[in-house]
């Protein structure tokens, strides 16, 4: 359960990193591919700028540890934490 919370939190943190910091038609309401799909289209951005790169990873590596939730003791799970964090960190500097 505390790594459903864990996900559920940087999920919130990342929406809320874009959507203070980015000034733009429609809000980021979510971290699905479709959702960044309407962000992007809606506010005009490039789909290979480095932000919008950003929230695919992030996106796929939570998808990814949402999958694998059973197993926060293997090395690549804590691995793709890792990368985690470091993509969050990366994306308030380029916000």
């Amino acid at each position: 359960m505390d790594e459903f919370v864990s996900r559920m939190a940087t999920q919130r943190h990342v929406l809320n990193i874009v959507n203070k910091k980015i000034v733009s038609n429609e809000k980021l309401f979510g971290l699905s591919s479709k959702a960044i799909d309407r962000w992007v289209h809606k506010n005009h951005l490039g789909y290979e700028s480095e932000l919008v790169q950003l929230l695919r990873n992030v996106s796929s590596e939570l998808f990814f540890m949402a999958t694998r939730s059973q197993e926060p003791v293997s090395s690549e799970y804590e691995l793709r934490r890792q990368n985690i964090i470091e993509m969050v960190s990366r994306l308030e500097l380029v916000v």
